[in-house]
Parts: structure tokens; sequence; C-alpha cells
């Protein structure tokens, strides 16, 4: 019997300790007993870290219990149907045959019952946005915006517009719209999930790829604390390491909502760093060799 805890499996967290804490949780298991592994080159992750986790006595066994099923079944169908045919001779087979079509024909029946039900269930999910989720590119925006658009009509959140803007180091895809408003409601986590995504793409597109913002024009006020969130993570992490942690590129107001949010924080500082409208927040430890900067930064800010 096949079983899903067997395979591995992606875990997310704000450092490696928490994703494999999230991969003990699942599989129910001790570190000891789990092969984690840690990804260090997945774009789009920011600040984040992703292992992917199985358990060690469970690798390479699902392919051969699945297997092992298949072939317990194959002698089990012939031993039925020999029994069949000894028991009735040619009238017992013919009955047989008569049995098992009639059985087929009920199997073509259920599933065209099954695909019924999905039918009907399929407008009661395409009701909840006011129109479908059709996306209106705004401009050129290349195979990677195109990409993005694809994700989030398939995401049936209503309709939205799409926009590109490119620098040197960055291409950044703006989303409007119903639909942006929809893609930042719960923990607001679906704008990064899309833009891990895309970025995966652009190094499948290019050997050096540009790296891809998605900025999505939703509910300020959930964004807002959204960010508040992401701050918090990560001025943990950086006071745990001792190292200065890197945010993913963000446009000005989002930068600002996050210097907002670490400016009382002690023991904490951020600076600005890169170049264009789409530069990154470094949150700064006390210690760091970026320390002495970065509350100058600080101090240029409180003065405008």
């Amino acid at each position: 019997m096949y079983e899903p805890k067997s395979e591995p499996k992606e875990f997310y967290g704000d450092s490696a300790r928490d994703a494999t804490e999230a991969a003990t949780a699942y599989f129910g298991r001790d570190a000891s007993e789990l092969t984690i592994n840690v990804l260090s080159d997945v774009f789009g992750l920011g600040s984040r870290v992703v292992v992917v986790a199985q358990p060690t006595d469970m690798i390479g066994k699902a392919r051969s219990v699945d297997r092992g099923d298949r072939r317990d079944r194959g002698p089990r169908d012939r031993g039925d149907r020999g029994d069949r045919g000894d028991r009735g001779g040619r009238g017992g087979r013919d009955r047989g045959e008569r049995s098992g079509r009639g059985r087929e024909r009920g199997d073509r029946g259920g599933r065209r019952e099954r695909g019924g039900r999905d039918r009907d269930r399929e407008p009661a999910a395409a009701v909840e946005p006011s129109a479908p989720s059709v996306g209106t590119a705004q401009g050129e925006i290349g195979e990677i915006g195109a990409f993005v658009l694809g994700i989030v009509e398939r995401m049936d959140v209503g309709p939205f517009e799409i926009s590109r803007q490119v620098d040197e180091k960055f291409e950044a895809f703006q989303l409007s719209g119903e639909g942006a408003q929809a893609l930042t409601a719960g923990d607001a986590r679906a704008p990064e999930a899309i833009q891990l995504l895309a970025n995966q793409a652009a190094g499948v597109l290019s050997d050096d790829p540009l790296r891809v913002v998605v900025d999505v024009e939703g509910d300020r006020e959930k964004r807002e604390g959204f960010l508040a969130r992401v701050a918090d993570r990560a001025a943990k992490r950086a006071s745990e390491t001792g190292r200065s942690v890197a945010l993913d590129p963000m446009n000005g107001k989002d930068r600002r909502d996050i210097h907002v949010a670490l400016r009382d924080h002690e023991g904490i500082a951020t600076m600005s760093i890169g170049e264009g409208g789409y530069r990154q927040v470094l949150v700064v430890p006390e210690g760091a060799p970026e320390w002495e900067e970065a509350l100058a930064a600080n101090e240029q800010a409180s003065d405008q």
C-alpha cells in the first residue's frame, strides 16, 4: 500500500532548524531517523531556508511496494476467473464473461457519475471572484511575465493587470486589481510563492537570469502586517546568528515599512543596499561588520 509519508518532501523555515522541526513534526520521527538535505541555491527565498527530508528507512521502498501490490493482485485475479470457469464449464464461463462485462459497464458508469459530480462542483469554485480570473498585460511583459500571468489566472482569484519594469539587476512585475487584492489575503504568502516559482523559471531560461520580483498592489493594511512579520523573523535570525540578513528586493514603500518596523528594535539596525527601484533591506545585528554603516544610515533617515 502506498504511504505518502514515505516520499521526500520540502519544508520551509526561517532557519534550517525551523525547517527540520517542521519535517520531524510532519513525519512524526526524530531528526536522526530522517535523511535531510538543506537547499542553498534556490532563487527567491530571501531570508528563508528550505530542506528536503525523507525517512531514511523508506528511501527506495515506495516504488517496490507499489510494484509488489500489482504483482499480488495479478495472480488473485487469474485464480478467481479460473474458479468460476471450473464450476460452471462453458456456461459458467459465459456467465462469468457476461458478469464481467456488466461490471465493466458499471465501472464506466461510476466514472461518468464521478465526472458529473466534479463538473457540478466547478461553478461553485468559480463564483467567488466577481469576474473570471483573466490577466491583462500592460505593455510587453516577456516570457517570465507570461509565466506569472498564467500562474495567477489558474489560481482563479479574479481579474488583474500585470506590468513589467526592468533594470540592470531586476525584472519586476507589478500586479494590481481584484486578483491582486485576493493574493494578499490570509498570511500573504502567495506572492512570495509566485516569486519563488518565477525565479526558478528564469534560472531555466537563462544561465545568467535577472532577479525576479513580484510586487502585488493588494490591501495595504494587510501588506504592512505581513512585512512586520517578515521584519521580526529577519531580526530574530540576525540576532541568533550574528550575521546580517538580506531580504528580497522590494519597492520603496515596502522597504520603508521594514525600516519603520525595526527602527526601535534593540541591537538591530537596517539599511538599503543595491540599486534601482527594487533595492534590498539589510537587517544588521550589533557586532556585524555592517553595524556602523547601518547606524549611520538610520541616523541620516531620521534627520530627513
